[in-house]
Protein backbone atom coordinates (compact mmCIF):
# COMPACT_ATOMS: atom_id res chain seq x y z
CA UNK A 1 0.00 0.00 0.00
CA UNK A 2 1.18 3.36 -0.82
CA UNK A 3 2.57 5.81 1.93
CA UNK A 4 0.59 8.98 0.48
CA UNK A 5 -2.69 9.62 1.72
CA UNK A 6 -3.88 10.43 -2.03
CA UNK A 7 -2.88 6.95 -3.06
CA UNK A 8 -5.21 5.36 -0.10
CA UNK A 9 -8.43 7.21 -1.00
CA UNK A 10 -11.51 4.90 -1.29
CA UNK A 11 -12.48 7.13 -4.61
CA UNK A 12 -8.66 6.86 -6.01
CA UNK A 13 -8.62 3.13 -5.46
CA UNK A 14 -11.81 2.49 -6.61
CA UNK A 15 -11.59 4.42 -10.36
CA UNK A 16 -8.58 2.65 -10.64
CA UNK A 17 -10.12 -0.62 -10.48
CA UNK A 18 -13.01 0.49 -12.86
CA UNK A 19 -9.95 1.78 -15.62
CA UNK A 20 -8.69 -1.64 -15.19
CA UNK A 21 -11.97 -3.47 -15.47
CA UNK A 22 -12.67 -1.30 -18.67
CA UNK A 23 -9.79 -1.71 -20.29
CA UNK A 24 -9.79 -5.25 -20.07
CA UNK A 25 -13.19 -4.81 -21.18
CA UNK A 26 -11.67 -3.09 -24.42
CA UNK A 27 -13.04 -0.15 -23.04
CA UNK A 28 -9.44 1.94 -22.76
CA UNK A 29 -11.61 5.43 -24.04
CA UNK A 30 -13.74 5.12 -21.18
CA UNK A 31 -10.44 4.24 -18.56
CA UNK A 32 -8.68 7.73 -19.74
CA UNK A 33 -11.43 9.39 -19.62
CA UNK A 34 -12.11 8.43 -15.84
CA UNK A 35 -7.93 8.55 -14.91
CA UNK A 36 -8.20 12.28 -16.43
CA UNK A 37 -10.95 13.07 -13.96
CA UNK A 38 -9.46 11.40 -11.39
CA UNK A 39 -5.67 13.09 -11.96
CA UNK A 40 -7.89 16.36 -12.23
CA UNK A 41 -9.41 15.62 -8.84
CA UNK A 42 -6.37 13.95 -7.20
CA UNK A 43 -3.51 15.68 -8.85
CA UNK A 44 -0.98 14.37 -6.08
CA UNK A 45 -2.18 10.83 -6.43
CA UNK A 46 1.16 8.63 -7.46
CA UNK A 47 -1.00 5.84 -8.66
CA UNK A 48 -3.47 7.91 -10.03
CA UNK A 49 -0.85 9.28 -12.92
CA UNK A 50 0.75 6.09 -13.36
CA UNK A 51 -2.57 4.29 -14.21
CA UNK A 52 -3.41 7.25 -16.78
CA UNK A 53 0.52 6.78 -18.26
CA UNK A 54 -0.28 3.22 -18.57
CA UNK A 55 -3.69 3.67 -20.48
CA UNK A 56 -2.84 6.78 -22.78
CA UNK A 57 0.48 4.11 -23.54
CA UNK A 58 -2.20 1.59 -24.46
CA UNK A 59 -4.03 4.43 -26.39
CA UNK A 60 -0.74 5.48 -28.10
CA UNK A 61 -0.04 8.53 -26.66
CA UNK A 62 3.36 8.12 -25.45
CA UNK A 63 4.34 11.26 -24.75
CA UNK A 64 1.81 12.28 -22.66
CA UNK A 65 2.10 8.77 -20.90
CA UNK A 66 5.61 9.18 -19.95
CA UNK A 67 5.23 12.89 -18.44
CA UNK A 68 2.15 10.82 -16.25
CA UNK A 69 4.70 8.02 -15.56
CA UNK A 70 7.43 10.84 -14.70
CA UNK A 71 4.48 12.48 -12.55
CA UNK A 72 4.02 9.61 -10.40
CA UNK A 73 7.81 8.67 -9.87
CA UNK A 74 8.27 12.30 -8.63
CA UNK A 75 5.42 11.77 -6.58
CA UNK A 76 6.36 8.97 -4.72
CA UNK A 77 10.09 7.22 -5.71
CA UNK A 78 10.13 4.45 -3.89
CA UNK A 79 6.67 3.03 -5.47
CA UNK A 80 7.45 -0.41 -6.78
CA UNK A 81 3.78 0.11 -8.55
CA UNK A 82 4.83 3.44 -10.14
CA UNK A 83 8.14 2.37 -11.03
CA UNK A 84 6.92 -1.02 -12.99
CA UNK A 85 3.90 1.17 -15.33
CA UNK A 86 6.47 3.55 -15.88
CA UNK A 87 9.16 0.65 -17.33
CA UNK A 88 5.71 -0.50 -19.00
CA UNK A 89 5.06 2.96 -20.37
CA UNK A 90 8.91 3.74 -21.75
CA UNK A 91 8.93 0.11 -22.93
CA UNK A 92 5.86 0.56 -24.98
CA UNK A 93 7.04 4.09 -26.52
CA UNK A 94 10.24 2.42 -27.94
CA UNK A 95 12.23 4.11 -24.92
CA UNK A 96 14.57 1.02 -24.14
CA UNK A 97 17.41 2.20 -22.34
CA UNK A 98 15.61 4.97 -20.54
CA UNK A 99 13.32 1.33 -19.70
CA UNK A 100 15.86 0.07 -18.24
CA UNK A 101 17.74 3.45 -16.68
CA UNK A 102 14.04 3.60 -14.19
CA UNK A 103 14.94 -0.53 -13.32
CA UNK A 104 18.18 0.55 -12.19
CA UNK A 105 17.07 3.57 -10.14
CA UNK A 106 14.09 1.67 -8.71
CA UNK A 107 15.79 -1.34 -7.50
CA UNK A 108 18.77 0.83 -6.12
CA UNK A 109 16.33 2.27 -3.71
CA UNK A 110 14.09 -0.55 -3.73
CA UNK A 111 13.39 -4.33 -4.04
CA UNK A 112 10.79 -5.75 -7.16
CA UNK A 113 10.36 -9.08 -7.51
CA UNK A 114 8.52 -8.56 -10.64
CA UNK A 115 12.08 -6.53 -11.57
CA UNK A 116 14.56 -9.49 -10.01
CA UNK A 117 12.51 -12.46 -12.34
CA UNK A 118 12.38 -10.46 -15.43
CA UNK A 119 16.36 -9.81 -15.04
CA UNK A 120 17.02 -13.50 -14.52
CA UNK A 121 14.54 -14.27 -17.75
CA UNK A 122 16.48 -12.16 -19.19
CA UNK A 123 19.87 -13.19 -17.93
CA UNK A 124 18.86 -17.26 -19.24
CA UNK A 125 17.65 -15.79 -22.30
CA UNK A 126 21.34 -14.46 -22.31
CA UNK A 127 23.15 -17.33 -21.34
Amino acid sequence: MSERAEDNQPRVLEVIRQAVDSEANNDAAFAEQILISLVEEFPQSSIAHGYLGWILSLRGQHREAIQHGRVAIQLEPTSERASLLHFRVLWAAGERNEALNEVKRFTAVGHSDEYSMMLEEWADSDG
